[in-house]
């Protein structure tokens, strides 16, 4: 029996560290085992040489003593000796394995024995896990944050190191992309050098793997491993979700492609919505065999109830982190979640390495997810069959019961790193049985729109007054949880689709974490939507461009890169379940049957109305037509409708005989009319449209750049529209973009009435300007002491830009996401978009001190994280003042 203190992780004179059939074990140096066929063999059978000694263990068992001699020298003895039935090594016993860095006893989260206050026992057992291995260096653990100090002498020898390259050479000498990539890379400046200059990563570094048993500072979970650093977060502690996904697309790439053993990468960090990119790349590394370990917030929040990502993405491959104090308790600043953090790990007052040969305490959530990744990386080490989804099941299932975290994670417990190396060793590793040819039995679907899994076989929606609500079931079909159901919607150009899956908010709740895809006819993605408001349905809103036949397809999440064209293409990994679509189909202003107004028919007198006919006619004049106001006809006399096309037709003079508030409804008659087409064929039915002089809102204008309300391009004078901010599905978040097609030069202005019309409006609005791509250019709150926005705007380029009108309060919200702001003032609104170019008047104000200009480098910072959603280290001692004017979210 040896004491702790008499082994280490190097080779010494009464110990050894050795790999022994997968497993890095210490043992006694030149000593071993022998178990011979019979007992009553004397132990001289055993010494072939002079220098081997052996002593017999009683019941045919003896040690066996063979100086200078290697493992190969002693199986290959033990393989041509005759009564000897194996042999192994004498490996190294202690109660309890302790370092001897010199900080150890500071590491309360490793080994509690009441120090500060704590509880004894509040940890995660790391010491007893240690007595079955203290890790390997061929386990290798990517940390993606500020970097790592790969000098620091505590983690210098745990430093990954890339096989493949040649520092200094200016080759990218292993092939993957990237030149001199020997520590790792560095997203965030886009070199080769990982380098920390924040600290946040270093620190979390050295709770994964600081050398243990060295004589200084402290020791990570790992004793031995390889760290790779990989940096997207810069010296500040922000980041963008692209470095996130070159980060970790670069792990996935070197496990899958070039055999580096990752086996997790470690993730205190997040920030952001819900990214389709990120979410891919952590699959695609979960598929590759690499676990995500990811912080889950420092907000004190509900993250079933308000997602915090990235640690709320429903993939196998995540294992969300909540903190823990050295009490036991949830830690006052920890997000938490019954359904969506997996468990918790120590994070307040957690002491690691720092850069420049220093060392800090720092708390928070980003200090709990190493442990974790640590435990992972400790897990491969003792079992290097094991799969990821093995280690992910004995860390989740050996976590040690915490009453105050039951109903806190869904573990209901703290991470326990010796109950998981105990359920880990009675897993044994995959056996492939004889390949037999599967029978499947033909699968009868429960629905009668199966199958529906591409365009070619699309359910047809049809749409009466303009909705309809068709249920489904995902996972029923031939294709199980490839399934995906696919509909068919014909559009006319500038209708707008309104697509709302419920599934997660039926009663009865469904499993299905739903996911909607919008296609063309070629199959070729027009718009999606994942998590919707912060719950688990999809909600899509699109403007048609063109008409023709639109297909929405509706899968789970996990199953959403499937090819539209071809059925059973996607992820077995889909969410399946039933659910319920409504689709609602509005007509946006200045389109189809009402082609142009003005001013709009919604607010006042109608003075214009275009008629269209699908093709060009003969014959027609304004005898054709009858209008009708509260079932009493309306005198046309006085108007006049030309046409230069013979398609569109344009009724004028209406003005007078449309003054009056009311509903009207225009007639085109088809008997005996004489309009006929160039074969002489008769208009075969009467044509209507009815609208109201009134100043009630549109349907709701689009929230996003993809879904904005067109107005179509050419305009000249002044476009007036109504809306109201709130009645979308985002309530208060609501935004009503519309899109305008401008000259260069040409002068755009917007008029914003709310509290100025007649009766008020509860709205205090706010409106904003963006380019095509969403950058800010201009806005406007109040204007001349009102609570009514304005704004002028010459277009420097020709092109598209885009009017967002919303609530006071929810000004900074992001044009490309829905609901990404924050709750604002609702109300109804009238707008009036003034277009220079003619002599019609364009609505116009004296101009106030309100209006702001955005053109500095602010907006340009503000833009690239519109873009790019902002993340933040999770680190609560990182200065608060290093994130000003970012609106980033630390964890």
């Amino acid at each position: 029996m040896y004491l702790a203190a008499d082994i280490g992780s190097a080779a010494t004179a009464f110990s050894r560290q050795i790999e022994w059939q997968g497993h890095s074990a210490e043992a006694r140096s030149d000593a071993w085992i022998v178990r011979a066929t019979s007992a009553s063999l004397p132990a001289s059978a055993f010494n072939p040489a002079a220098s081997w000694q052996s002593a017999s263990l009683g019941e045919g068992f003896y040690t066996l003593k063979a100086p200078h001699a290697s493992m190969q020298d002693v199986l290959g003895w033990a393989a041509r000796t005759q009564g000897v039935a194996y042999v192994e090594p004498d490996f190294v016993i202690a109660p309890t394995v302790l370092p001897n860095d010199p900080s150890f006893s500071t590491l309360w989260g490793l080994n509690n024995v009441g120090q500060s206050g704590g509880v004894a026992d509040v940890d995660i057992d790391a010491p007893e896990a240690w007595n079955t291995t203290t890790g390997s260096r061929s386990v290798v653990v990517a940390v993606i944050d500020t970097g790592i100090d790969y000098n620091h002498p505590d983690l210098a020898a745990n430093a990954w190191s890339n096989p493949g390259e040649v520092a200094g050479d200016g080759i990218d000498n292993d092939g993957n992309g990237y030149v001199d990539d020997v520590r790792g890379y560095d997203f965030a400046n886009s070199d080769s050098d990982p380098m920390d200059d924040n600290g946040h990563g270093t620190h979390v570094s050295g709770t994964i793997g600081a050398v243990g048993n060295n004589g200084i500072g402290v020791a990570g979970i790992n004793w031995q491993v390889s760290i790779m650093g990989l940096k997207f977060l810069s010296g500040d502690g922000s980041g963008s979700t692209s470095g996130a996904v070159a980060a970790i697309n670069y792990a996935t790439r070197m496990r899958r492609d070039f055999g580096i053993n990752i086996v997790a990468t470690n993730n205190s960090w997040g920030g952001g919505g819900s990214s389709n990119a990120l979410r891919d790349a952590i699959s695609a590394g979960g598929q590759a065999g690499i676990l995500f370990v990811a912080a889950a917030g420092n907000e004190a929040t509900n993250n079933d109830v308000t997602p915090a990502y990235p640690a709320n993405y429903t993939s196998e491959a995540v294992i969300s982190v909540a903190a823990t104090d050295r009490s036991n308790n949830l830690a006052s600043f920890s997000n938490y979640g019954a359904t969506s953090v997996d468990l918790a790990a120590p994070g307040v007052s957690i002491y690691s390495t720092t850069p420049n040969n220093t060392y800090a305490s720092y708390s928070g959530t980003s200090m709990a997810t190493p442990h974790v990744t640590g435990v992972v990386a400790l897990l491969a080490a003792a079992n290097p069959q094991a799969t990821a989804a093995q280690i992910r099941t004995a860390i989740l299932s050996g976590t040690t019961a915490v009453a105050g975290l039951t109903g806190k994670v869904a573990t209901g417990g703290l991470l326990n790193a010796a109950n998981a190396m105990q359920l880990l060793s009675g897993t044994t590793p995959p056996v492939t049985p004889p390949v037999t040819p599967p029978v499947t039995p033909p699968v009868t679907p429960t629905d009668p729109l199966e199958p529906n899994d591409s365009i070619a076989s699309a359910s047809q929606v049809a749409i009466v007054n303009r909705r309809a609500t068709v249920s489904g079931i995902v996972g029923n079909g031939d294709n199980g949880a490839r399934d995906v159901d696919l509909y068919a919607i014909n559009l006319v150009a500038g209708a707008v689709l309104t697509i709302d899956v419920d599934a997660r908010s039926l009663s009865p709740a469904s499993p299905l974490d739903s996911f909607v895809r919008l296609f063309n006819a070629a199959g070729s993605q027009l718009a999606s939507n994942d998590d919707f408001g912060g719950s688990y349905d999809s909600y899509l809103v699109f403007t048609a461009q063109t008409t023709g036949t639109y297909y929405v397809g509706v899968s789970g999440y996990g199953n959403a890169a499937y090819n539209s064209l071809t059925a059973g293409s996607g992820s077995s990994d889909g969410s399946t379940g039933d659910y319920s679509t409504t689709f609602a189909v509005a007509l946006p202003a200045l389109q189809a049957d009402i082609v142009d107004v003005t001013p709009d028919p919604r607010t006042t007198a109608v003075d214009s109305i275009a008629i269209t006919f699908n093709r060009a006619v003969t014959g027609f004049d304004v005898a054709d037509l009858r209008l009708v106001r509260g079932g009493l006809d309306v005198s046309l006399a006085g108007a006049v409708v030309t046409s230069t096309d013979g398609v569109s037709w344009v009724l004028v003079g209406l003005a007078s005989a449309t003054s009056s508030t009311g509903v009207y409804t225009l007639t085109l008659n088809a008997a005996n009319s004489g309009i006929v087409d160039a074969n002489g064929i008769a208009l075969a039915a009467a044509v209507s449209d009815t609208w109201t002089v009134t100043a009630a809102a549109l349907v709701d204008a689009g929230d996003t750049l993809s879904t904005a309300s067109v107005i179509p391009a050419g305009q000249l004078g002044t476009v007036r529209l109504s809306g109201r901010i709130g009645d979308g599905r985002a309530g208060a978040k609501d935004v009503d973009l519309y899109r305008v097609t401008l000259l260069a030069g040409q002068r755009l202005v917007v008029d914003i009435d709310a509290r100025s019309l007649a009766g008020s409006s509860t709205l205090d609005s706010y409106v904003r300007l963006f380019n095509s791509t969403g950058r800010q250019l201009a806005s406007n709150d109040d204007f001349g002491g009102s609570y009514d926005s304005y704004l002028a705007f010459t277009a420097p380029t020709a092109g598209t830009y885009y009017v967002g009108v919303s609530g006071y309060g929810n000004a900074a919200y992001s044009p490309t996401r829905d609901a990404s702001g924050r709750n604002g003032s609702t109300g109804v609104y009238q707008i009036a978009l003034g277009f220079s170019g003619t002599t019609a008047t364009a609505p116009s104000r004296t101009p106030g001190n309100s209006m702001r200009m955005m053109g500095s480098a602010d907006s340009v910072q503000l833009y690239r994280q519109a873009a790019f959603a902002a993340f933040s280290s999770s680190c609560a001692a990182v200065p608060a003042t290093s994130f000003a004017n970012r609106n980033i979210r630390r964890l």
